[in-house]
């Protein structure tokens, strides 16, 4: 952290730019990048019989996010999804088809 409680120019103009940017190089150092990709955002229908096993299976697949869960008259899971076509198939193994599925836009996602 730099702090400057004098208005003059005792460190003269490099200085200043020494302790400048040597303290922002530490903070860029330090804040690291984050990887950002847009995934399919569906959502799912189950009846609640099978809706416990499926929140378990969906929490440990890496390509899949479940972005909430609504529990009415049947389960409904938001969910996103880096390949529909791929996940699609794998709830319909899953769950003996008994699954909906409907797009529901897009989302931003942290990987």
């Amino acid at each position: 952290m730099v702090s400057r409680y004098f208005g003059g120019v005792k460190l003269g103009a490099g200085g200043l730019v020494r302790a400048y940017g040597g303290a922002v190089s530490r903070a860029v150092e330090g804040a690291g990048t984050v990887v950002v990709a847009v995934w399919s955002r569906l959502r799912v229908r189950l009846d609640y019989g099978r809706a416990g096993s499926l929140e378990g299976l969906l929490r440990l697949r890496e390509d899949v996010r479940l972005c909430g869960v609504d529990f009415a008259s049947v389960v409904v899971f938001d969910v996103a999804c880096a390949d529909v076509e791929v996940f699609v198939a794998w709830l319909a193994s899953q769950t003996a088809g008994a699954a909906e599925v409907e797009p529901a836009g897009s989302v931003r996602v942290e990987l």
